[in-house]
Order: C-alpha cells, then sequence, then structure tokens
C-alpha cells in the first residue's frame, strides 16, 4: 500500500499538492478514478478515489477513514542532542520515527557540537518515515531547545536520562512497569557534563543504562526508542 500525506480535507475531499500530487500523477501515473490511500499527520488514513487532476493539484473524495492508523500504546518523546554530522542525526529521526515516537526534541547541551538545524528539512524526513512505516500520526519537532529548559517535564511523565557517569542508573524497561508516557534524554557525542546530570537527578529524573557499550548519540537514542516499543507492542 502506498501511501500520501495531506492536511488539506473539507467538505468531503482531500486535495494533494506540491511534492505528494507530483509523486502521485506523474511519477505513480494515478490518474481520475483510480483509489488511493491518504494519511493526515493526525491518525486517521483514508481511501480515496482522484476526482480531478489540475496543474497543481489533485482532487481526491474521501470514501472510507480509518481512524488511529499505526497508532503505538505509549507516548514517547526523545530529546537527544543533534550529532556534529547532519546525516547521523537524520539518520537517528527517520528510524526513531519508523519505530514511533510522538515527539523529537533536539535539545542544546554543555558539550554540543552542533547547534544550527535545518528543520524543513528534517520535517521532510519525519513526513517520510510516517509513511513508509504505515504510521498516520506525525511526530512534533521541536525547535532546538537548550536541555535546562526540558527539565520541568518530570512533573508530567516518567522523565530519564542516559549518560555514561559512573553512578547508579536504572534499566529502561523496570521504569516503564508503572508508565506509559515517558521523556528520555540523549546526551552529545561528549555525553551530558557532571552539571546537568545533576540539574536532572535533582528534578526527579532517573538515570538509566541503555548495556555495557559505550554508544554513540544516535545508536544509543534508537536503542532506548526501540526498549520502549518492544516493552510496550
Amino acid at each position: 500500500m502506498q501511501l500520501f500525506y495531506s492536511n488539506h480535507i473539507q467538505n468531503g475531499s482531500i486535495i494533494l499538492t506540491d511534492e505528494e500530487k507530483n509523486h502521485c500523477t506523474k511519477v505513480l501515473r494515478k490518474g481520475v478514478g483510480d483509489s488511493i490511500h491518504v494519511i493526515d499527520g493526525q491518525g486517521n488514513l483514508y481511501e480515496v478515489c482522484i476526482a480531478a487532476v489540475t496543474k497543481h493539484e489533485c482532487v481526491c473524495s474521501i470514501l472510507h477513514t480509518t481512524p488511529n492508523f499505526g497508532a503505538h500504546p505509549y507516548y514517547l518523546t526523545l530529546c537527544v542532542a543533534p550529532t556534529k554530522n547532519s546525516d547521523r542525526f537524520e539518520w537517528c529521526v527517520e528510524k526513531a520515527v519508523e519505530l514511533g515516537v510522538d515527539e523529537i526534541v533536539p535539545i542544546l547541551c554543555d558539550n554540543s557540537e552542533r547547534k544550527i538545524l535545518k528543520l524543513e528539512r528534517i520535517e521532510k524526513i519525519i513526513l517520510s518515515a510516517m509513511k513508509q512505516s504505515y504510521k498516520a500520526y506525525q511526530p512534533k519537532l521541536h525547535e532546538l531547545t537548550d536541555f535546562s529548559a526540558i527539565l520541568s517535564r518530570s512533573a508530567h511523565e516518567l522523565c530519564c536520562i542516559a549518560h555514561c557517569h559512573e553512578d547508579e542508573k536504572y534499566k529502561l524497561p523496570a521504569l516503564l512497569q508503572h508508565h506509559s508516557r515517558a521523556c528520555i534524554a540523549i546526551g552529545p557525542e561528549g555525553d551530558f557534563s557532571t552539571h546537568e546530570v545533576t540539574r536532572a537527578l535533582e528534578n526527579r529524573w532517573q538515570a538509566i543504562t541503555l548495556g555495557e557499550s559505550r554508544l554513540r548519540t544516535e545508536t544509543a537514542a534508537i536503542a532506548a526508542v526501540h526498549s520502549v516499543y518492544s516493552f510496550f507492542i
């Protein structure tokens, strides 16, 4: 099943524009009368019939709607420091979306080496990964955020910080037994600073281990997302 994306929905119709329209009508050669499937990023899968094709739009009539398509039984926010190599961070975002994540918060830390992000490009990667993995919920991408600004989240959900300091740590599955809503923070290549770890623990964050191996930032992020995914699925 090929999925297309559109948030242009009105009066029983969905409109594909720009790249989605071109891929549908020019690459896949779909035309009037053909049925296709469209997601809206809000959890709905639509079976539609192409009613009209113009130079800039593909107008489709909604035949059937499936709510909560590709939904998972948890809510996960991934806070991760962008890597120096932008390709690695983009790979991380893509795989996190494929597995199942609800929010992605790029964080700026004491040891961060990358302090600028091309959010528009990352949004496109999120959209592509969402369609590829048969999901209809589009994860929310936040602006680059200072790590200290997210520490207050612990009042609302399980908040975990993965770091390499020699401190007492929990295994993530043990903490998830009592929580279906979690936020996990992954630091930069140079790890979280001692000050950042201390502040997180003071704000009731839980220190977690992702295993004995020392992992790259993007590997640690995917290991954390997969731990949550495998626990609940």
